[in-house]
């Protein structure tokens, strides 16, 4: 089966931008897609990057400018200088990964919905309250997940896969490989699905 490698951050907007979009990918053409939170903090200082508020204001600005561009043409209420921005903690990542670990078969989802709290409703994911929340309304037990999000197999495995993007040249989010390719920011989408297209017509 075709495999895409998918590393995320709740905490950005273009990995949000791109979510159910992949996804749809994802269902259209039955591929298997492999999910991984990772931490950008450690992986910017040794590729080049930046946080938002460290790079130039040239940056910053056409930054601005690109959400404002892309939320308007996918119809996507995203809101480019959300109130908790950004967000302090790797708590919402971790959880995410605690259901990939229960085998929820509701990481994606619940992946899509801290990031829609955080970009869409300006709600802060960094809270336990809000995170509660999510999980309580995709019926997941809350308590199980939270706690095992703090736990230090969690923090291991997501230490595991910043490592597995570090190997993999990975340097912001997302990015998705397919095979050998590097597919770097949901601007990419298109063609991950041409890839895949050349993929199914050479069997």
């Amino acid at each position: 089966m075709i495999e895409i490698d998918y590393f995320m951050s709740h905490g950005s907007p273009w990995t949000f931008l791109g979510h159910n979009r992949v996804y749809n990918i994802v269902k259209q053409f039955n591929v298997q897609l492999n999910m991984y939170p990772v931490n950008y903090g450690e992986i910017f200082p040794i590729s080049g990057g930046l946080p938002v508020f460290k790079r130039p204001l040239q940056r910053q600005k056409i930054r601005l400018q690109e959400l404002k561009r892309w939320a308007e043409f996918l119809n996507i209420n995203l809101i480019p200088e959300p109130k908790f921005f950004p967000s302090k903690s790797l708590l919402p990542s971790l959880l995410i990964i605690a259901a990939k670990i229960r085998k929820t078969n509701k990481d994606f989802q619940l992946a899509g919905d801290i990031m829609n709290a955080l970009w869409v409703e300006e709600l802060n994911v960094d809270d336990e309250n809000v995170l509660k929340n999510i999980t309580d309304k995709l019926e997941l037990n809350s308590e199980d997940l939270l706690s095992l999000a703090k736990s230090q197999e969690c923090e291991n495995i997501f230490k595991e896969y910043t490592k597995i993007a570090i190997d993999k040249y990975v340097f912001g989010a997302p990015t998705y490989i397919l095979e050998d390719q590097i597919y770097w920011g949901q601007d990419r989408i298109e063609f991950i699905e041409r890839h895949i297209l050349k993929l199914n017509n050479s069997q």
